[in-house]
């Protein structure tokens, strides 16, 4: 702590003082501050002694500020500034108003959810700081249990950290994102055995490995072993080598309607629940800031109510 000395008089000894100032009078002075005047007197003698220098002259009209006296007038105008806007900014941040969110997010999260989510708690937030860091789904979650992030936008399942809670906020299907021009590309809808002979980009066996299980277990289901030829952690790494005709992929609907024009989602018949996906927001509750619980509120909608990790 830094060291305060003694001799330094509280806000209150420089908010008479600023009164007296004002006026040139300690009887109005004492009127404004609803205390009788010869206390009044008493701490502005203790002030200048404390000062060590004369602060007023004083006369028959009343008093008037000297030079050492004109110099506190304007420092102390600042003292008080700054106090009122410590309390304020303390109150702000306290009642979530003010501060700063960490948002961890994977990619897909970005494509619908997070904009919308992100752009009506700026204007009804404004003086709350939005810090964005991207990762896959383990790091998200990392990211949360080491306190790096405040909350996590992610796809389960990945291992949640101890103590923390989590609630979905979006449900998803995994398409069929194919280049145009390819034979199975006018189609609206087709089976997941439809695309045995092709080869696969694939989510990463290491950043990815829950999707990368998903996919690979939707196929076995429809009964054929993928051929994946290359993996990739992000989906527009994805989807852009999907459009250089490598392979065909995987991916979650949101993230492939939105993509590209040089490539095509087709949606699979398969009833398959390794198809289904979802984005949950998952943190650790009792390390919130008011800011945080103010930016979940946007997130949670009804029966979002929060489950327990393990």
């Amino acid at each position: 702590m830094a060291h305060i000395p003694s001799a330094i008089p509280d806000l209150r000894v420089l908010r008479q003082f600023l009164a007296v100032a004002e006026y040139g009078s300690l009887r109005k002075a004492a009127e404004t501050l609803q205390m009788s005047q010869p206390p009044l007197s008493v701490a502005m003698r203790q002030l200048e002694q404390s000062v060590g220098a004369q602060l007023f002259v004083r006369s028959a009209l009343g008093v008037q500020l000297t030079a050492a006296g004109v110099v506190l007038k304007a420092e102390a105008e600042k003292l008080i500034a700054h106090g009122v806007r410590a309390f304020d900014m303390a109150r702000a941040v306290g009642q979530g108003e003010l501060g700063e969110v960490r948002i961890g997010f994977i990619t897909s999260a970005m494509v619908d959810l997070l904009p919308a989510a992100l752009a009506r708690f700026s204007s009804s937030h404004p003086r709350i700081r939005l810090r964005l860091v991207e990762g896959v789904s383990i790091e998200v979650a990392s990211m949360v249990d080491e306190g790096k992030v405040d909350l996590g936008v992610l796809t389960p399942p990945v291992p949640y950290p101890g103590g923390s809670a989590h609630f979905q906020v979006a449900r998803d299907r995994l398409v069929a994102l194919l280049p145009r021009g390819h034979r199975l590309a006018s189609r609206k809808v087709i089976g997941l055995n439809e695309l045995k002979d092709e080869r696969f980009i694939s989510f990463s066996t290491t950043r990815v490995p829950a999707f990368h299980q998903r996919i690979t277990g939707a196929c076995l289901e429809a009964g054929f072993q993928p051929q994946i030829v290359q993996e990739a952690a992000h989906i527009h790494t994805i989807i852009a080598l999907v459009a250089g005709k490598l392979g065909v992929a995987l991916v979650p609907s949101t993230a492939a309607h939105s993509a590209r024009k040089d490539v095509i989602a087709v949606k699979i018949s398969d009833r398959s629940k390794l198809l289904d996906t979802s984005l949950e927001v998952v943190y650790m509750e009792d390390a919130l800031t008011a800011a945080s619980q103010a930016f979940l509120a946007h997130l949670k909608g009804p029966g979002s109510a929060p489950k327990r990790g393990a």
